[in-house]
């Protein structure tokens, strides 16, 4: 189904066309490197499938996995997967391709990340498909970083879900590395609806610690939400709960 993002809103344009055009004067500034990229991915297992601090794994377990290509001067594509208890009955899937640009800016400790995210259901009995346009700046100082980030979706969930309805989703990440592989890191963040559907709005947070060796990562996480309807998601998907993952990386 095609999309179109003529309602995103100016600022967003504004942001991803800066960071694209800045991002590219700083590529240029490189070495000229013709190589093919690179291939990768993980594969991670978790107690639960948090979206938003959302279940969507009906507060079963999570596996989930995601290779990907990418190259020195910045670009990137690839397909995430995961199982999920939404998309509606017969549905168990999520499939998720992706593509974006990610650089520097100059010898600054900035860097940005921009790109699109599409979510897709597919054996769902419904048309739940959507896509977000996303865009991080992340500052980072020694140890600590800070990136904050928007998500924009020009049609939330699909035409069966909110037909119509754009929405913006906003938050900031904090990372701090800890001696010994550890580091301690923390998201706040809010989803927005447009218009009428604004009464949808809720604020999404977690906190947790990982620990990282090789090429392991194990984190422990808690997840919690303020003010999610009950039309979004049913109260026990929504209350809290703490998570634990391991990811492997290739």
């Amino acid at each position: 189904m095609k999309r179109s993002f003529a309602r995103v809103p100016v600022a967003v344009t504004l942001i991803a066309a800066a960071l694209v055009s800045v991002g590219s004067l700083a590529q240029e500034e490189e070495s000229d490197d013709d190589s093919f990229g690179t291939f990768g991915g993980n594969l991670m297992f978790a107690t639960d499938y948090m979206f938003r601090s959302i279940s969507n794994s009906n507060l079963g377990p999570q596996v989930q996995g995601d290779m990907n290509w990418s190259h020195d001067k910045g670009f990137y594509v690839g397909l995430w997967a995961s199982n999920t208890d939404f998309g509606g009955p017969g549905n168990s899937m999520e499939l998720d391709p992706y593509i974006g640009f990610a650089g520097n800016f100059g010898e600054s400790n900035f860097s940005f990340d921009v790109g699109y995210w599409s979510y897709n259901y597919p054996k769902s009995p419904f048309s739940l498909d959507y896509g977000e346009i996303y865009g991080y700046v992340t500052w980072t100082k020694d140890k600590f970083s800070i990136s904050p980030s928007v998500w924009y979706a020009d049609n939330y969930f699909g035409e069966d879900f909110l037909d119509d309805v754009s929405a913006l989703a906003y938050e900031v990440t904090l990372v701090y590395e800890l001696p010994d592989g550890f580091s301690v890191s923390m998201r706040v963040g809010e989803q927005t609806f447009e218009g009428s559907s604004d009464f949808l709005n809720f604020v999404y947070y977690d906190l947790g610690i990982d620990y990282s060796i090789e090429d392991w990562t194990f984190d422990l996480r808690k997840y919690d939400t303020d003010g999610v309807d009950p039309f979004l998601a049913r109260p026990k998907l929504t209350d809290g709960e703490v998570v634990f993952s391991i990811d492997r990386s290739f």
